[in-house]
């Protein structure tokens, strides 16, 4: 985040703060969406899932070494 803002270090790291937060956010509705209609294993699974695609996307991302 600070490489990306390197004049507005403030705003990055509130930025970053605030999608951290609201990651914590979503995952907490989302395992409460998920409880009442199955059990503890289906929440569980659904967040490794979650970050399973989350990993995917982030090294399908990464620059390739290769150039």
């Amino acid at each position: 985040m600070l490489r990306c803002a390197p004049g507005r270090t403030g705003i990055a790291l509130a930025a970053n703060s605030g999608a951290y937060n609201a990651g914590i956010a979503a995952g907490a509705a989302l395992g409460g969406l998920i409880l009442p209609l199955a059990d503890v294993r289906a929440a569980f699974l659904a967040g490794g899932l979650l970050t399973v695609g989350a990993c995917a996307v982030l090294l399908a991302g990464r620059p390739s070494a290769r150039q």
